[in-house]
């Protein structure tokens, strides 16, 4: 049987090599955020590879990515999740469709306007009962933060260009938590990462 279109797109692939091992205990972090809560319908932006959805067919969860090639990808490595191909400073849903959503690594690469716009979709669209899981870097606490972030801002430094320079001033402007707090979320649980310098947060909309 012949594969779907996007299966074997290179660019997914290399991404998935480099980090698919590194990231699957923080999938798994986001996961249980939904699945305790029964946060469903689960809406995951700026999703990437799509793999913190895969095998999740049946779930209610949806990736979305403004990237066509990626979502592909994505949608055929994880068969009987919905995928979508739109901007997520401006989602196709109705306020309060769904009751979770989640966006790792997906902020700190913007810029300020551009994670301010992510950070109100995801408000208008989630129900009142709904919560952000957000994963994404912060300023190191300790001394294995501070070598986890001497490790993340070489991987940064990689990408170069406009994601590293926004990802430097992500953390001038406090990081994860400050973030979150700037834009009206109030932290409900959170899970500090000293490896990677990096936070996973549970967070509703402020009343």
């Amino acid at each position: 049987m012949p594969r779907p279109k996007g299966y074997w797109y290179p660019a997914g692939l290399l991404y998935d090599l480099a980090f698919l091992l590194m990231f699957r205990s923080l999938r798994r972090r986001v996961a249980r955020a939904v699945e305790d809560g029964r946060l469903y319908p689960w809406l995951d932006v700026c999703c990437g590879t799509g793999d913190q959805l895969r095998g999740r067919a049946g779930d209610l969860a949806i990736g979305l990515d403004l990237n066509f090639r990626v979502v592909r990808y994505a949608a055929a490595r994880a068969p009987g999740v919905p995928f979508v191909c739109a901007d997520a400073s401006r989602l196709p849903f109705k306020p309060g469709s769904v009751r979770a959503v989640s966006v790792s690594f997906g902020l700190h690469d913007k810029s300020p306007e551009l994670r301010t716009a992510i950070l109100a979709e995801a408000k208008r669209v989630m129900a009142p009962d709904g919560r952000l899981v957000a994963v994404d870097f912060e300023n190191p606490w300790n001394a294995r933060s501070r070598a986890g972030a001497f490790f993340v801002r070489a991987v940064e430094r990689l990408a170069g260009g406009e994601h590293y320079r926004n990802g430097r001033e992500f953390l001038r402007r406090g990081g994860l938590r400050a973030l979150l707090l700037e834009n009206g979320f109030v932290e409900v649980k959170r899970w500090d990462v000293e490896a990677g310098s990096l936070g996973v947060v549970i967070a509703r909309p402020s009343r």
